[in-house]
């Protein structure tokens, strides 16, 4: 049969599916053939517009199929993600139970001794609040009363801490400046009290703080090292080999001793120099003021000086950890601990542009195994 008179196959309709020779076909894009129009064997043909009409709804149609391939692959993804949450959870619901953690031992329990740091007391100092924008307000009855709740504060401590550790002994560090003395005219205009009269009135705190850990504290010794301040001198300018010598503090820590000479339960250690040693729990530590060390008022505070005076201290005898006052900021480093103060800010210090600090001393806590572990805020307001 020639070609001429091969025939096709209508795709117009699906019912129709006449056979029709090729020059009555139109091929629409996507290549299927289509009768002319007028040439439907069927008479579903009849104009162009019909063919326009066909076309679009073809369009439509490969439109919703598109749509609904789109949906489809939306779909699987789903059900993929779904597949891997539910695997993940199967997983976790697989996992064994772990053995429970036992419960704590009071059995076997390291034993601790806590050092609380007693400096920058400033006993006799009177802080208007008017000349601090009100931060605070200290004169002899604030002196009282804060060196109570210092004592007090420091034994709730020692009780939470004898909960996992075993507390027999403890360190009571008396580091200098607890009297404000006359060093300047506005001490001897603003103060209530004398030197002498402020000596007085810290030695009763003390006694009374002392007493107080003797009471309540349950130790078997309760280590006393002490060291003078600058605060304390009778002199105008701190001096070197006779400092101890001048000082009221000295004086007022001897009187100490003595009070305190019947009880085997107290021992007072008194440095005659700067600076004092004492061996605790196989530590050494290392006790001073911290005059002697110079600010020089650096970015980095007083870590920078510090650490150089350390180290240089640690040539002629390696202590483990340093403790001092004179800056009245309460900060722990590494190896050392400055302590806070008791009076709290002053206008001194805020004209220095000192940041002020609320009225805290320091504790420290040495474990037989662990060495130093926790450093602890004693609050007195």
């Amino acid at each position: 049969m020639e070609a001429s008179s091969e025939l096709y196959t209508c795709r117009r309709f699906r019912r129709c599916r006449e056979k029709l020779p090729l020059a009555d076909l139109l091929r629409d894009e996507s290549g299927q053939l289509f009768c002319k129009p007028g040439m439907c064997p069927n008479g579903k043909n009849q104009n162009t517009t019909d063919l326009i009409n066909l076309q679009v709804e073809i369009r439509k149609l490969r439109g919703e199929i598109k749509t609904q391939s789109t949906e489809r692959e939306r779909l699987l993804t789903h059900v993929e993600s779904l597949q891997e949450r539910l695997a993940v959870a199967l997983d976790i619901k697989a996992i064994e139970t772990p053995a429970a953690i036992e419960r704590f031992s009071n059995i076997d329990r390291n034993e601790a001794v806590p050092v609380l740091l007693c400096t920058d007391w400033h006993c006799g100092a009177v802080v208007k609040p008017e000349t601090v924008n009100d931060l605070n307000s200290y004169d002899v009855d604030t002196f009282h009363s804060r060196t109570v709740a210092l004592f007090r504060n420091a034994l709730k401590v020692i009780t939470m801490l004898r909960s996992t550790s075993s507390i027999d002994k403890m360190v009571v560090f008396l580091g200098g400046d607890l009297i404000d003395n006359w060093l300047h005219p506005e001490q001897i205009q603003l103060q209530e009290l004398s030197p002498t009269q402020q000596i007085i009135e810290c030695e009763k705190a003390i006694v009374r703080g002392i007493d107080y850990l003797l009471a309540n504290g349950g130790f078997s010794k309760i280590l006393v090292p002490c060291c003078y301040g600058n605060h304390g001198r009778t002199t105008i300018k701190m001096q070197a080999d006779n400092a101890h010598a001048t000082s009221y503090e000295w004086l007022m820590y001897q009187s100490l001793r003595r009070h305190y000479s019947g009880n085997s339960q107290v021992e007072f250690i008194i440095s005659n120099g700067n600076t004092l040693y004492l061996d605790v729990l196989g530590k050494k530590l290392r006790f001073m003021h911290g005059d002697a060390i110079k600010y020089a008022g650096g970015v980095g505070g007083i870590t920078v000086p510090l650490t150089k005076y350390i180290y240089r201290q640690d040539v002629g005898i390696r202590a483990d950890h340093t403790f001092l006052g004179h800056f009245h900021t309460l900060t722990h480093g590494s190896s050392w601990t400055v302590n806070g103060s008791l009076i709290g800010p002053t206008a001194y210090g805020l004209k220095l542009g000192f940041p002020p600090e609320r009225p805290q001393q320091g504790l420290e806590v040495i474990d037989s195994k662990r060495g130093f572990t926790i450093s602890a805020p004693i609050l007195t307001d």
